[in-house]
């Protein structure tokens, strides 16, 4: 945990269908259960200006933005996140449950579309510091089962 948190992130990563929304779900569910007050997001996406920039990215045809507007729009919306939802709840005691987070970043725009890990990085570092998750748990499943 980061010094000084009140409360604690988790996200979760993994491909569609890997079964992320019904691990979220148990996860946050089971903490309730014990007296945390838990808050559920996703990226892109979570608050209202990160919505926005997700129907930039999620919607039109997939060619239209190269892998470094990609990058920019994921953390111009991540960096909204964590300044109107994520720090705040953590700040509060909040239990923070994420439908992915960075970590997609580095796999679809780093890897996948060729930006390389360092550029992804600085990017994190200027907009994520010290506010990771505490911990990431990656759901891989065959493709054929996540269709």
């Amino acid at each position: 945990m980061v010094a000084g948190r009140k409360g604690f992130f988790v996200s979760f990563e993994g491909g569609d269908g890997a079964g992320k929304s019904s691990q979220i779900g148990r996860l946050a569910d089971m903490l309730r259960k014990r007296g945390f007050t838990v808050r559920v997001t996703r990226e892109p996406g979570g608050s209202d200006g990160a919505e926005v920039i997700r129907k930039l990215l999620v919607e039109g045809a997939a060619e239209r933005w190269g892998p470094m507007a990609e990058a920019l729009m994921m953390y111009a919306a991540r960096a909204d996140h964590l300044e109107r939802v994520i720090r705040p709840a953590l700040e509060r005691g909040e239990a923070v449950i994420t439908d992915r987070f960075a970590d997609s970043t580095m796999a679809y725009q780093g890897i996948a579309g060729a930006l390389g890990p360092a550029t992804v990085s600085k990017l994190h570092a200027l907009v994520v510091g010290v506010d990771d998750p505490d911990i990431t748990i990656v759901l891989d499943v065959p493709t054929e089962i996540g269709l």
